[in-house]
C-alpha cells in the first residue's frame, strides 16, 4: 500500500511541474523571428551554391575526370561509339586470353533476351580500355550494356585471381549521328593502337586485338589476314583465331551510310596521325 502511495505522489508531482511550464510558456513574451539578410541582396555575389570556380568533387592525384551522370537519351537508327577504361593497378588488357575471354562475352550476349535489339559490331581492345562501336534500342542498349560489364568483369577477375572492381567508371557513349562520323568512328577504333604507339605486327597487318580482321569495308583485301599467314604474337606465340562472328549491321549509317564517304584504306588505320590542332 504505501508503494502505491508513493507511485501516486510521483506522478501528482510530475504532472504538477508540467502544468507550471505550461503556463509559463503562456504568460511570456511572444517571440521575434530572427530575419537574415541574404547575402545575395547585401554584398551582390552568391557564396553557396550553384557554378563557380573551384565547385564540386575534386578529383584525386593522377585520376582521371569521370563520366557525368547525366540522362542517356539515344535514337536506335544512331550506332554508338563506347569507351569503357579500366583501373590504372590492372595489367594491359591486351592479352590473348583477355582477347578470347572478350568474345566469349559477345558470343554469350548473344543469347541473351536483349539480343534482338542490342549487339556489338566492332571493338578494339587497349592497354586499359576497350573501345566498341554498337546498335541497339535505348532499353536494350541499358541492359545490354550493363550485360557486358558485368559480364567482362567476373570472367576478368577470374582470370586474373582477384577480386574487386576492374572498371575505373561509368561506360562513355557517343551517338554517331551521320555517314562522316560513323567513317571516322572506324578508323579510329581500328587505328586506336596505332594511336597510342603499338607497332602493327607485319607491314599492313591491322590490329589482331580488334574486330578488324572480320570488317568488310577494305578498300583493297588486307594484305595480312588469318587465311594467308599464320600469325604469331610478341612472344612468338601462335595467334588466337577470332571465334566471334562478324555481326551483321542493322542500322543504314553502319551497314551502308558510311561507305558514301568511301572504304577505308588499310594505311588509314596502320599509319594514323593525329590531326593538326
Amino acid at each position: 500500500m504505501s508503494a502505491a502511495k508513493a507511485k501516486s505522489k510521483k506522478q501528482l508531482a510530475q504532472n504538477a511541474l508540467v502544468a507550471r511550464r505550461r503556463r509559463a510558456r503562456r504568460r511570456a513574451p511572444p517571440g521575434r523571428q530572427l530575419v537574415l539578410e541574404p547575402v545575395v541582396e547585401s554584398t551582390g555575389k552568391r557564396n553557396w551554391g550553384g557554378a563557380r570556380p573551384g565547385a564540386g568533387r575534386k578529383l584525386r592525384a593522377g585520376a582521371r575526370r569521370s563520366v557525368p551522370h547525366r540522362p542517356r537519351v539515344h535514337a536506335g537508327r544512331h550506332p554508338v561509339h563506347v569507351t569503357l577504361r579500366a583501373r590504372r593497378d590492372l595489367p594491359s588488357l591486351r592479352a590473348q586470353r583477355i582477347l578470347g575471354m572478350l568474345q566469349s562475352v559477345l558470343i554469350t550476349q548473344r543469347k541473351r533476351r536483349y539480343a534482338p535489339g542490342f549487339q556489338v559490331v566492332h571493338f578494339s581492345v587497349q592497354r586499359d580500355h576497350v573501345h566498341m562501336i554498337v546498335e541497339g534500342e535505348e532499353h536494350a542498349m541499358r541492359a545490354g550494356m550493363a550485360g557486358f560489364v558485368i559480364s567482362f568483369a567476373k570472367r576478368l577477375n577470374m582470370i586474373l585471381r582477384r577480386r574487386g572492381k576492374i572498371w575505373a567508371d561509368r561506360w562513355h557513349g557517343r551517338d554517331l549521328t551521320s555517314p562522316r562520323a560513323v567513317r571516322n568512328a572506324l578508323v579510329y577504333v581500328f587505328a586506336n593502337d596505332a594511336r597510342h604507339g603499338t607497332v602493327s605486327i607485319g607491314h599492313g597487318a591491322v590490329d589482331l586485338y580488334s574486330s578488324a580482321m572480320r570488317f568488310d569495308g577494305w578498300r583493297d583485301p588486307l594484305p595480312v589476314t588469318e587465311a594467308t599467314h599464320d600469325l604469331f604474337d610478341a612472344k612468338g606465340n601462335p595467334w588466337l583465331r577470332l571465334r566471334w562472328p562478324r555481326a551483321a549491321s542493322r542500322t543504314w549509317l553502319l551497314g551502308r551510310g558510311w561507305r558514301r564517304h568511301g572504304l577505308l584504306d588499310v594505311r588509314e588505320v596502320t599509319h594514323y596521325r593525329r590531326r593538326a590542332s
